[in-house]
């Protein structure tokens, strides 16, 4: 037994070499960032390759492009529009109502009128840009929906290649409150007109997550994935993106104004008002950026935060999954794991001279290197 024993570790010597020579090389590669972006593409290509999902009807945008700012005959739109905008939504039964634009200055004329509308609103969230050096990058929210406690934070997590691919839950101001993020805030509207409430660190056992009874919102840590050593500030989840740009319905704000939708338009829907047009410079590139069927190709902010919002509503209401990450283990296994299989199938055939030989050595590779890519993408899927 001894010899035989042997005599097989002897014949594939250059396999119990070779394997953990790759496995760690490659690991090596992933630890030093070499691999990140390799990995991000294949995670943008994942994302559009993938079946498309239908539209999150129970979500709308109300786009302000730039025919809008031709019909109000100003660049800058005025607090009455706002006004107007936000109370035809609200008699309209809209279930909650995010306002996509900074509102810490008033805008006359309408500014009274906008600050009336914000009081007696209780659908309605503004927003505050929380991350940065106070003063400087951050914008205060409105001061009567702050004091109501309907501000949701409308910050971005850009990654390094300028692609949005994760989305900000909640983040603590620099005061240290926790601020739920604009969509998070319009989900929990949603969800709590459903029953549902949200809890977050107050269970013992899972302390610093959140919860929507027993949907658990999978917090992203700086090693998920593809990602080295990235920043986890605040409460950060992978955006699961049901689609590419203008994959939501979209009205243009005028549109609601001069009431050219159906009157129950905005009914028990998560309604939220941004800029759409490209020169509002409120655009961003996401996984679906890089396609080659809309290369390059960005998404308005408020669509990002759409998506956002329609991953927490399908992951509590439709059991829709979220994106999960292998733990650092069982991500090192599976690299070990495949690179055992090509250092077998190389070593295997390394003296075949037959007439099949080139297909075999050549044949091996890539039958294994199909098989990586087709069980990733199914379990992406």
């Amino acid at each position: 037994m001894w010899k035989k024993l042997k005599k097989t570790m002897w014949e594939w010597r250059g396999v119990w070499v070779t394997t953990p020579s790759i496995a760690g090389l490659v690991i090596l590669l992933r630890f030093a960032g070499i691999l990140q972006a390799w990995e991000w593409g294949s995670y943008d290509l994942f994302f559009n390759l993938r079946p498309q999902e239908p539209p999150d009807n129970r979500i709308a945008i109300v786009g302000i492009n730039e025919n809008d700012v031709h019909e109000i005959g100003q660049a800058i739109i005025p607090d009455g529009i706002y006004a107007d905008l936000i109370s035809k939504l609200a008699a309209m039964e809209a279930r909650a109502v995010g306002l996509d634009v900074y509102k810490d200055l008033p805008t006359e004329p309408g500014a009274k009128d906008l600050e009336r509308v914000f009081a007696t609103t209780p659908q309605i969230i503004g927003i505050q840009k929380v991350v940065g050096e106070a003063g400087r990058d951050t914008v205060a929210a409105n001061p009567t929906l702050k004091a109501k406690g309907q501000v949701g934070a409308n910050d971005m997590l850009v990654d390094a290649d300028q692609r949005v691919r994760r989305g900000l839950v909640m983040v603590a101001d620099n005061d240290n409150n926790i601020l739920p993020s604009l969509s998070l805030a319009t989900a929990i509207l949603y969800l709590q007109a459903e029953g549902i409430n949200y809890k977050f660190g107050d269970r013992e056992d899972n302390k610093g997550k959140l919860y929507f009874n027993d949907t658990e919102l999978f917090r992203f840590e700086p090693e998920d994935g593809g990602y080295i050593r990235a920043d986890r500030g605040g409460y950060q989840i992978l955006l699961n993106y049901r689609g590419p740009s203008q994959h939501f319905e979209t009205v243009s704000m005028m549109d609601i104004v001069k009431q050219r939708v159906p009157p129950d338009w905005a009914k028990d829907r998560v309604i939220l008002i941004g800029k759409v047009g490209e020169s509002f410079k409120d655009m961003f590139f996401t996984p679906y950026s890089s396609s080659l069927r809309s290369f390059s190709k960005p998404t308005a902010g408020v669509e990002v935060h759409a998506n956002l919002v329609s991953q927490i509503l399908g992951a509590v209401l439709d059991e829709r999954p979220l994106i999960k990450s292998w733990s650092e283990p069982a991500e090192w296994m599976w690299i070990l794991l495949w690179s055992a299989v090509g250092a077998i199938t190389t070593w295997k055939w390394r003296y075949a001279s037959h007439k099949y030989a080139i297909v075999q050595k050549l044949g091996g590779p890539f039958i294994a290197g199909g098989i990586i890519i087709g069980t990733a993408y199914v379990a992406f899927l």
